[in-house]
């Protein structure tokens, strides 16, 4: 590998990656264990460590470990039984923790739930995995309490979101109907006088939790893991330069439904002793607001809150304060230009850490993680890093699964030993997702559309169905977004087509804080921002018809509840719309790399 000659020119066969991790001290600690092992393994003498911060509680990880096996007691009361499912519909709370550890105890599976279902499609998918156990937080419950009534043969445990924080008692107490609910603290109690349940041992490839696709390119599937999907993946972040010290803090505020919050917000900071926080509400203001109280060294949440750190109001309640603590900043889920992740690295800077944002890029298909920024290498702000070590392949195909070199766009491929079992119960759709190479190779299909540097980081430019067809004609919106963001007036940009028309292109545009400040005084620029803006992407892409002549004024995006911006808000939203007429074509550039 030292040798340039050796090279291939092919991502997948050169694995130029491997290189960053030479010299970091390999270790085994979670290999073939199940999460409840190893969490045991390696807490079980520091009971008196706090393992997870909630709403003003700290819950040591004695107190942690006792109460997993109390729900695994419960669990067995219950009938749940290795191999059965058990469904969670919550957000991240304490309770959740137990619930997945549990699981992990006795053999069983979690069927980990977003609450934005109907209340059909929520039990159908109960139905599928046959789960008889259902999790509810208890802002949850009346969405969904009429359906889930009607099922005998279901229990349904209620868990108040507040049921472990030190405003319990000042939350107002959903009521429990006889029919199939019972109280979170009944239930536990319930099995309180079992014996204490039998650990079952690890398994290669065991199932472990299934999550759900978002269900952006057809109906929802369940993503089943295994428990190699969860433990390889932390045991690899063990082994790739991150410092994984106990007595550190992580503020998370990924959800569980999403495997990134199940494996990188719960799994890997509680098995390596590192104190979890966590707030699930997605909201800038409260984000900020979290990382001062906490002063995590960790930070792992959705692309859109670091932005949060830039906002003209966040500035103020940050002036004077110190983010020192701040050491690894972990992002993902959106792609975030290079002026972003300046202006981001500046505020950080400026308030005393010298932390850089740590891009990273995953789906729930390939065990959460794909590649990630490592701490002993700076690579371009544009990429997301590269492959965890020995677990992780990346290449890049075309349409005829040719591959292609550095630099060269086209399909992301991913070959790694933390990817999903199956789409349960859909053997027709777990065959379309994977490519088996002639060589025996099995490839995971991401759909998304990137290319490799010659260093082995991956640069994700969006996904593969990201397009518009304007007169028959197909862009790729991340393409006219990265153009527009040339421009050093905007800070971010969603390209969308118009709700009425599909042949018109809308630019949703958040202005850069100055722009915001020098319009609110000289509101007239504001055409000559626009046909600026226009100019500059002008250069950037092939042809005019790719240049929006439709603007939308946003002072913030919004954020739906997984986090991430809500592009059917966004999209729908075109009040004062701003029409500015395209000028004429100056000079033009292909987008191809």
């Amino acid at each position: 590998m030292n040798n340039e000659k050796e090279l291939t020119g092919y991502p997948s066969i050169d694995k130029p990656w491997k290189k960053f991790y030479e010299g970091i001290k390999h270790t085994e600690l979670f290999l073939d264990t199940t999460p409840y092992i190893g969490l045991v393994q390696n807490n079980k003498d520091y009971p008196d460590e706090i393992a997870i911060e909630y709403f003003g509680s700290k819950i040591k990880f004695g107190d942690l470990i006792r109460d997993i096996d109390l729900v695994a007691k419960a669990l067995e009361e219950y009938g749940i039984k290795k191999g059965d499912f058990v469904t969670i519909c919550s957000t991240t709370t304490p309770e959740v923790i137990y619930a997945f550890y549990a699981i992990s105890k006795i053999g069983a599976v979690a069927n980990v739930m977003s609450p934005f279902y109907t209340s059909e499609e929520l039990l159908a998918r109960i139905n599928e995995c046959n789960s008889k156990l259902i999790i509810m937080v208890d802002k949850f419950i009346p969405k969904f309490r009429e359906t889930l009534s009607k099922e005998g043969d279901k229990t349904i445990v209620i868990l108040p979101l507040m049921n472990s924080s030190v405003l319990r008692f000042l939350s107002k107490e959903c009521k429990v109907n006889k029919r199939n609910e019972i109280s979170w603290k009944n239930f536990v109690k319930n099995g309180k006088n079992r014996k204490t349940v039998a650990v079952q041992p690890y398994e290669y490839h065991s199932p472990m939790a299934m999550v759900y696709s978002s269900g952006t390119t057809g109906a929802s599937k369940g993503i089943l893991l295994s428990v190699d999907s969860f433990q390889r993946l932390i045991n690899a972040y063990g082994n790739s330069g991150f410092d994984t010290s106990r007595r550190q803090a992580v503020f998370q505020n990924i959800p569980p439904w999403h495997s990134t919050g199940l494996s990188l917000g719960i799994n890997f900071p509680l098995s390596f002793g590192v104190k979890m926080c966590t707030d699930p509400r997605f909201d800038h203001e409260v984000f900020i607001k979290s990382v001062m109280k906490y002063k995590p060294e960790y930070i792992l949440t959705n692309t859109s809150m670091y932005q949060g750190f830039t906002l003209a109001k966040n500035l103020k309640r940050l002036k004077g304060k110190s983010l020192s603590f701040i050491k690894y900043p972990v992002e993902g889920g959106e792609t975030l230009t290079e002026k972003d992740i300046e202006s981001i690295e500046t505020v950080f800077r400026e308030h005393g850490s010298s932390a850089r944002l740590l891009n990273g890029y995953g789906e729930c298909e390939c065990g959460a993680t794909v590649t990630t920024d490592i701490t002993n290498n700076k690579f371009s702000n544009d990429a997301s890093g590269i492959p965890l070590p020995r677990i992780t392949t990346i290449g890049i195909f075309n349409d005829e699964y040719n591959e292609l070199k550095y630099g060269e766009r086209g399909n992301i491929l991913v070959k790694t030993e933390i990817g999903m079992l199956e789409y349960y119960k859909n053997p027709q759709a777990t065959k379309d997702f994977f490519y088996d190479a002639p060589n025996g190779d099995r490839w995971s299909k991401t759909g998304d559309i990137g290319y490799i540097n010659h260093d082995g980081s991956l640069v994700v430019l969006g996904r593969k169905s990201d397009i518009s067809i304007i007169n028959g004609v197909k862009f790729y919106n991340f393409d006219i977004e990265r153009a527009i963001l040339q421009s050093d007036k905007v800070k971010l940009c969603e390209i969308q087509t118009h709700p009425d028309d599909e042949n018109r292109l809308v630019a949703h545009i958040v202005w850069e804080n100055d722009v915001k400040e020098s319009l609110t005084t000289q509101p007239d620029k504001i055409e000559n921002y626009l046909r600026e803006i226009q100019t500059v992407a002008q250069k950037q892409l092939c042809t005019d018809m790719e240049i929006p002549e439709s603007f939308c004024i946003w002072d913030s995006f919004p954020s739906a509840p997984s986090g991430k911006r809500d592009i059917r808000l966004i999209k729908n939203s075109i009040d004062n719309l701003i029409e500015i007429r395209l000028e004429k074509q100056v000079g033009g550039k292909s987008n191809e790399i």
